[in-house]
């Protein structure tokens, strides 16, 4: 059997594990990620948490479990994990087993998603994803859409800065790359032009300022000058296990004054559709596709090789064992 993902494990970094609208307070959602079972959960105050899928005590999974207060109990033994994973209470009103833990993720939540920081080695975050403006700011709440695919997160944020394709995929009426790209520790940086055409005469120029915030997240922010409108475009992969994401691709629209909010949010069903049939064209290609290892890369392709070279930081590569010689007798 080829395999088609020739990449060495998940990549560490913030991925969405769900929108806020999915749990509300109090509830306990079953969710996989990351090749694992897990369980993400809201408390009774509103916090947000992303725990392990097993009770560490006697292994039933909390997907059954309840929320109490601001702890999440499992039903089979009583046993109740507070937002740092460590047991605080039993059932049986007794000590609480020292060693009673249950795996918790650092999780965020702004902008109407629930992301999880996810490290093969358990270390914490040293970056933060960016909050975006939203109603309070004049722009739009983000739609959404998601869906499953049979792919990984470095190829669906590679076309942030595959240029070739624009043209050739989506049927843009030409693609240019802005100046150079910028990488700074886990961000990336770069933009670009693309030419729409509106009919047979009718031409438009939108400018995209992409940031690329690890594997995970990827912000364009558009700019359509000629009509005075601003879109900040998502495209969130994570991966659930080898070979297969959830893809969740969102828009946001600044309104164009005090009155005009119906009019915004007619531009974010265009913006929403126009990003979906994109996607919806890349989707197949992504799914069989393979990753070329050593592309042979062309003029007009775009800033490949960079952003290649920027996504090695976040794999943990595996450090070869020495090799045991056999101890023979004297």
């Amino acid at each position: 059997m080829v395999d088609n993902y020739r990449f060495p494990g998940i990549p560490f970094g913030w991925y969405t594990v769900a929108s806020s609208k999915e749990v509300r307070a109090g509830q306990v959602l079953p969710v996989r990620y990351f090749g694992e079972e897990l369980v993400l959960y809201r408390t009774e105050s509103g916090r947000a948490h992303l725990a392990d899928g097993y009770c560490p005590h006697l292994g039933a999974h909390l997907g059954a479990g309840k929320v109490v207060g601001e702890n999440l109990r499992c039903t089979f033994h009583g046993f109740e994990f507070g937002a740092d994973g460590r047991c605080v209470r039993t059932a049986y009103g007794k000590a609480v087993p020292r060693k009673a833990k249950l795996g918790s993720w650092p999780t965020r939540e702004h902008n109407g998603y629930i992301f999880a920081w996810y490290h093969p080695e358990g270390k914490q975050p040293d970056w933060e994803i960016p909050i975006l403006p939203g109603p309070a700011e004049g722009w739009t709440a983000f739609s959404t859409r998601a869906m499953e695919l049979k792919s990984h997160p470095q190829e669906t944020s590679e076309n942030s800065v595959d240029i070739g394709h624009f043209v050739q995929v989506h049927g843009f009426g030409g693609a240019w790359t802005e100046g150079d790209l910028e990488i700074d520790g886990h961000l990336l940086k770069g933009a670009y032009g693309i030419q729409y055409p509106l009919g047979s005469k009718i031409r438009f120029v939108a400018k995209f300022r992409v940031e690329v915030h690890g594997l995970g997240y990827s912000l364009v922010r558009v700019s359509i000058e000629r009509f005075g409108i601003e879109i900040n475009l998502l495209v969130l992969s994570s991966p659930v296990e080898r070979g297969k994401i959830v893809l969740r691709t969102a828009s946001s629209v600044k309104q164009l004054g005090p009155r005009r909010l119906a009019l915004a949010h007619v531009l974010r069903a265009a913006a929403t559709w126009g990003l979906n049939r994109e996607v919806g064209q890349d989707a197949p290609i992504w799914e069989a596709k393979r990753y070329v290892e050593r592309p042979i890369l062309a003029e007009g392709d775009g800033p490949i090789g960079e952003y290649r070279r920027y996504c090695k930081q976040f794999y943990i590569q595996e450090t070869a064992k020495p090799t045991e010689l056999p101890v023979v007798a004297a």
